[in-house]
């Protein structure tokens, strides 16, 4: 099969997998991440080349930020299939639960280190009410997710 669609497969797997454990979180009481927000985001960054927006909550509402939100989210999704794929086929680094897990939990570095800072939140969310509880969400749900990308690629023989 070709590489690029077993990439693409992959990618959105792991990304539908990722949105189910956000929903099963919510229905705990643990809020999804803004997709409204994200879209904003991406909407400011592409419209006027800056990713710093540190008062992105007072910025105007865009149309279909929502959209752009979900849009965004499995793009990237789709890069880090990618990213994956260079690490585990191409270079060969052996490929497991464990390295999965692992892999899973270094994607947490980028809405930590870069989407939350860029955004006003702060490195590790330390500007919000309870960043130790957001940081840990993160590392959980981007773990799974890991996981998951791991069993899409996986499927294919790899």
């Amino acid at each position: 099969m070709n590489d690029i669609l077993i990439i693409f497969v992959a990618g959105i797997f792991s990304c539908i997998i990722l949105d189910i454990l956000a929903y099963l979180l919510k229905k705990m009481g643990i809020p999804e991440p803004s997709w409204s927000i994200v879209g904003r985001w991406t909407y400011l960054m592409l419209k006027n080349g800056t990713f710093y927006n540190p008062n992105i909550i007072e910025k105007p509402v865009f149309e279909h930020e929502v959209i752009l939100g979900w849009v965004f989210h499995y793009f990237i999704s789709l890069c880090w299939a990618t990213i994956y794929y260079i690490c585990f086929i191409f270079i060969g680094i052996k490929m497991s639960y464990f390295s999965g897990f692992i892999f899973g939990a270094i994607t947490t570095l980028a809405p930590l280190l870069l989407f939350l800072p860029f955004t006003g939140q702060g490195i590790f969310a330390k500007n919000t009410d309870k960043p130790i509880e957001i940081s840990l969400i993160f590392l959980i749900r981007h773990s799974i997710y890991g996981l998951a990308m791991y069993e899409g690629f996986r499927w294919f023989g790899f």
